[in-house]
């Protein structure tokens, strides 16, 4: 079993998209791929805006990237946050849509069988450039499946008022829709493009003609019945209001807005897989079947992605909250078969009666009704009210309680006020002298020219405020709350006595910036050695400040002054009441893990890694960890690689000055037989510049002495990757030796510290 993260990386591996990106397809491909794999390691909406920023900046389906769908992806997630909380039952869409297109990736890049028939039905070779094909089409199909959603809200709300005043009842009222007419029709010109992409004489006078014909093409569904019905079910539809529908209309329309639209059959596919994956399929449709996979491959793979996707989405109806789904999931996907394992914080809930009953949804896995939407044609005509999509596909899932891990990096300030895509132009523009003053369109503009890569970047630095802002006790808010407000993170008094809130910030930023740039391929180097001009650094993806703070010079510091220095301006920019508050009290405590271990061992370092990843995850879900080591060749860095991956704050003690240190550790490993490369070098570079701080401790007795008692006397924890040898640590006229090596850190935290064994001192046994 493997996770989402894992299964889409081959997607990424097989993808060619210099056709939608000419000029920048691995920055591109590469910025896209980080935003996904942020996003399913935490799940955040945050993190999902940015996918959709990535896909919509790719692919600018809609005129201008981003810009013009913007408004569409917002209103829906306002609409979940204000109003789900009223209907009985309702889960997440925003979210829910990325894990659906992430989930889609996954199959095509894993199921050869769904490959082979996608690529055939489409006439594509199975290469990376069909691969991006499929990537447009399928990023269209799953991330607005649900973008009607606010339709079926607004039917939804009326029906769960009445039903709790009166119970369920025939004669309560409903809402429909008016004003169809206008709504659906399309324009002279518009319908000339559409006979065009299309190859037909057909001219189609609205949205619902073009979706019948696209029905009778794909499913061989009766066009005239099709056009009536889908006109009759939302005019007269008292029980039910199918988003499907309306996701499909507003995605057409949409389209049809862009300056460079057309439209051809792939793309009505996207709409009829839209219409299909909800409810028209499986009620109305006339001579209605499950849909076959290489008779529509997209609506095929939304449904089965649709059903596939029931973890991790937040619960807003009262019945919604009342059977938790799945916290999290595991794969297997091979050709035509997958195989799913669905976590549980627990099988049993109390009912409201106080009495313990099966989970609801891990009841359906465990009895198999959850899998009953896939099946033969045999199993069709057996019982086809169950059965959604029909093919060879075996799905199998399974069902485990596992106690939920506490979520964290979740913070208080208030981001659903905060426009994301505004802010991070807001913060371009604050490093551009030309724009200065904040003037409307000249940042779009100056916006819209950066290449996506720092268009994220601009985003991500919008992203970190809150977790910035937490670190030093503060959080934003557009509601005005009884906490101090802070304007100014130079001169306000809050946190602890003497603490330097701004240079802390500042550090912050940088280890922010290098972290993202380490993750997008950039790699340490010179300016006027490696790379002469801005263009070359770039193209090459080298930069100078890929190192510690300390080393930054003073021009290059300022830089992330700026940027804190107008968060607060920036946050008032933005309007909507926002304050910079401080907690009248702390958050997570500091828990500063030391770490020390052998230079050499004959362990594989992955197998180290996984016991020093899971004590390093058992502190971080109570403590802010803080790991501090020497960075030596071996453990140090093993230990320091760890903390990287968890996205824990790491700091140096080096034994000398940076550059002889670097020199220092080649030497080392090369005098005990290792083949130390130039890669090695860039790792410890890398390493090194992703501390929030790189403390040298000259050492003039032996390299390690001082840098390990100085790690010790200042951690909490120490973890030691030791071989278990009890060194002498004197030698027979008393005088001290082996100062340094591993077992004295043991023997000082033992005896100097007074750390017990699996308590504070946290061993991790290796050979040499």
């Amino acid at each position: 079993m493997k996770s989402l993260h894992e299964l889409t990386k081959n997607f990424f591996d097989i993808l060619d998209l210099t056709a939608a990106s000419p000029e920048n397809a691995d920055s591109d491909e590469m910025c896209f791929h980080k935003a996904l794999r942020t996003f399913l390691n935490g799940g955040r909406k945050e993190d999902a805006f940015v996918v959709y920023f990535c896909f919509s900046e790719i692919f600018k389906l809609f005129g201008e990237g981003y810009e013009n769908t913007k408004k569409l992806l917002e209103t829906l997630s306002d609409h979940e946050y204000h109003s789900g909380e009223l209907l009985e039952k309702h889960r997440d869409h925003y979210s829910h849509s990325v894990y659906v297109f992430a989930l889609g990736l996954a199959i095509y890049a894993n199921d050869g069988e769904y490959r082979r028939v996608f690529n055939e039905f489409y006439g594509l070779s199975d290469d990376g450039r069909a691969a991006c094909t499929f990537l447009r089409l399928w990023g269209l199909v799953a991330l607005f499946h649900d973008i009607g959603y606010p339709f079926q809200l607004a039917h939804e709300q009326i029906k769960t008022y009445t039903n709790e005043l009166w119970r369920e009842s025939p004669d309560n009222p409903f809402v429909s829709f008016g004003n169809l007419d206008k709504f659906l029709a399309i324009d002279e010109k518009t319908k000339e493009k559409i006979s065009d992409g299309l190859r037909t004489d057909r001219k189609f006078d609205d949205i619902n003609a073009l979706l019948a014909y696209g029905l009778k093409l794909r499913e061989g569904y009766d066009e005239k019945t099709v056009h009536k019905k889908l006109y009759d079910r939302i005019v007269d539809a008292p029980y039910f209001m199918d988003h499907g529908y309306f996701s499909a209309v507003i995605l057409a329309r949409q389209l049809f807005a862009a300056p460079d639209f057309r439209i051809d059959l792939p793309r009505l596919d996207v709409f009829t897989a839209i219409l299909l994956h909800n409810s028209f399929n499986k009620y109305d449709a006339p001579n209605k079947h499950p849909i076959a996979m290489d008779e529509h491959p997209l609506a095929y793979l939304l449904i089965l992605c649709d059903e596939l996707q029931c973890w991790d989405r937040l619960a807003y109806g009262k019945a919604s909250k009342r059977d938790p789904i799945a916290w999290d999931v595991s794969f297997k996907i091979s050709n035509d078969r997958i195989s799913c394992n669905y976590v549980f914080d627990s099988a049993t809930i109390k009912d409201e009666n106080n009495k313990t009953r099966i989970n609801k949804s891990f009841g359906k896995i465990q009895s198999g009704e959850f899998s009953g939407f896939v099946g033969t044609k045999e199993k069709c005509k057996e019982n086809s009210d169950k059965v959604f999509i029909v093919s060879s596909l075996v799905l199998e899932a399974d069902a485990e309680e596992k106690k939920k891990e506490k979520r964290v990096k979740l913070y208080a300030s208030d981001d659903n006020f905060i426009n994301l895509c505004d802010f991070a132009k807001a913060i371009h523009a604050g490093y551009n002298e030309r724009c200065k003053k904040f003037s409307g369109e000249r940042i779009s503009e100056d916006f819209a020219k950066l290449p996506l890569e720092f268009k994220v970047s601009n985003i991500e630095q919008a992203k970190s405020y809150a977790y910035k802002l937490e670190l030093i006790n503060c959080f934003y808010s557009s509601k005005d709350l009884d906490y101090p407000v802070i304007d100014d993170f130079k001169t306000s008094v809050f946190g602890e006595y003497g603490s330097d809130n701004f240079g802390f910030l500042c550090r912050e930023e940088h280890l922010r910036w290098v972290k993202e740039k380490i993750a997008l391929g950039w790699k340490y180097g010179e300016e006027g050695v490696d790379y002469h001009s801005i263009e070359e650094r770039n193209r090459l993806k080298l930069h100078k400040c890929l190192v510690p703070y300390e080393l930054l010079s003073d021009e290059n510091k300022s830089k992330d002054e700026l940027m804190i220095e107008n968060i607060i301006p920036m946050l008032k920019k933005l309007g909507n009441n926002i304050h910079v508050y401080n907690y009248r009290m702390g958050r997570k405590p500091d828990l500063v893990i030391g770490g020390i271990g052998h230079r050499f061992f004959k362990e594989k370092p992955s197998d180290l890694k996984s016991k020093i990843i899971k004590i390093l995850k058992d502190y971080d879900r109570d403590y802010r960890v803080i790991v501090l080591t020497g960075y030596a060749y071996g453990a140090d860095q093993l230990i320091a690689e760890c903390a990287n991956e968890l996205g824990l704050t790491t700091k140096a003690a080096l034994p000398m000055e940076y550059d002889d240190y670097l020199k220092f550790v080649k030497q080392d490993a090369l005098e005990h037989h290792v083949n130390y490369t130039a890669d090695d070098e860039m790792r410890l570079r890398l390493l090194l510049a992703q501390t929030v701080v790189c403390n040298v401790i000259p050492d003039y007795m032996s390299v390690y002495n001082s840098t390990s008692q100085y790690i010790i006397k200042r951690c909490d924890k120490l973890i030691a990757i030791w071989d278990g040898d009890e060194l002498d640590l004197f030698d027979e006229n008393r005088q001290p030796k082996n100062r340094g090596c591993t077992y004295h850190g043991v023997w000082q935290a033992r005896y100097e510290r007074g750390f017990k064994d699996g308590e504070n001192l946290l061993l991790v046994k290796c050979h040499r």
